[in-house]
């Protein structure tokens, strides 16, 4: 995905938790807009103490934490 979108969806105002779905199954959610730090080609991402890198190109689908149930 590009950056721009992810960057669109966690600037959106006011701020919604997402759920980030990647291409091999693994999804991550993003509860506030400081646990994310997109980047060109990577995004880091918190997930409670650790980071997690993903290449943005594996970010399928963004959507709403409360539609991701």
């Amino acid at each position: 995905m590009n950056p721009d979108d992810i960057k669109r969806a966690i600037h959106a105002e006011p701020f919604q938790s997402v759920m980030l779905r990647l291409s091999n199954g693994s999804q991550f959610e993003v509860r506030h807009p400081e646990n994310i730090l997109i980047g060109p080609r990577t995004t880091a991402i918190l997930v409670g103490e650790a980071i997690q890198i993903i290449a943005n190109v594996h970010v399928n689908q963004i959507e709403p934490l409360a539609a991701a149930g």
